[in-house]
């Protein structure tokens, strides 16, 4: 075979084997730029170091399981009954209503929700949502005064975080419902409180002169007393 022949060979071969690695470099190189294409963008986390244990997040049913010291009162014989004397005295108001919701009890002796020295809210409408409430419990929140809710209605959203907080000690808190327009408005007379529109918490308009004082406030499941109304 001619010497010239046999490189014209060569040279084929040779150029058949670049083209053919050529179009499988190229074909690699389209499917990464195509995969980056079609990822997320990378983003790095703040603070975010890949050792660190996962988080961990209470479900509803944790959230309502009450640890040992939580089942326990600071209620003292004593105290129970300085309470109890204090509830048929001429100090105390009681009222035909009880606490929203047993999860609100704070003495399971007594079955008691019972509040030192707590500020109360008084809403002329069903509380709806947590946004209307929540200025005012986060400002209670920092001095970790206590709040006692009265309403017409709250909706499960409004009472389901309301139960959590309680439960798990995050702030002192109690809801009555009450929808009597006039027993809001005694209540409102004994503890020196406004009776607030949905409009003025929705605009965050609550002073602190709109919140009413007592020295202490007790529910049972049926009846409430306000004890001692500071004017």
């Amino acid at each position: 075979m001619e010497p010239w022949i046999i490189g014209l060979i060569a040279v084929c071969v040779i150029g058949v084997a670049v083209i053919l690695y050529g179009a499988l470099h190229d074909r690699k190189k389209n499917q990464r730029r195509a995969e980056e294409m079609l990822a997320p963008p990378k983003r790095d986390i703040p603070q975010f170091h890949p050792d660190s244990p996962a988080p961990h997040y209470l479900s509803e049913l944790q959230a309502r399981r009450r640890s040992e010291d939580q089942v326990t009162t600071t209620l003292s014989r004593d105290d129970r009954e300085e309470i109890k004397a204090q509830l048929v005295s001429e100090e105390a108001t009681r009222l035909s209503v009880g606490f929203l919701s047993a999860d609100f009890i704070t003495d399971q002796s007594t079955q008691w929700a019972q509040l030192e020295r707590p500020r109360v809210l008084i809403c002329a409408e069903p509380v709806t949502s947590m946004r209307e409430i929540l200025p005012v419990l986060e400002k209670l929140a920092v001095s970790q005064t206590g709040l006692v809710l009265a309403g017409p209605a709250f909706s499960d959203e409004v009472r389901h975080t309301l139960e959590i907080n309680a439960i798990q000690r995050t702030m002192a808190l109690l809801a009555i419902a009450v929808d009597d327009p006039a027993l809001l408005t005694t209540i409102s007379g004994v503890v020196g409180a406004t009776v607030l529109s949905r409009g003025d918490l929705q605009a965050n308009y609550v002073r602190p002169t709109d919140l009413g004082r007592c020295r202490r406030w007790v529910s049972s499941a049926k009846e409430s007393w306000i004890i001692a109304a500071i004017r």
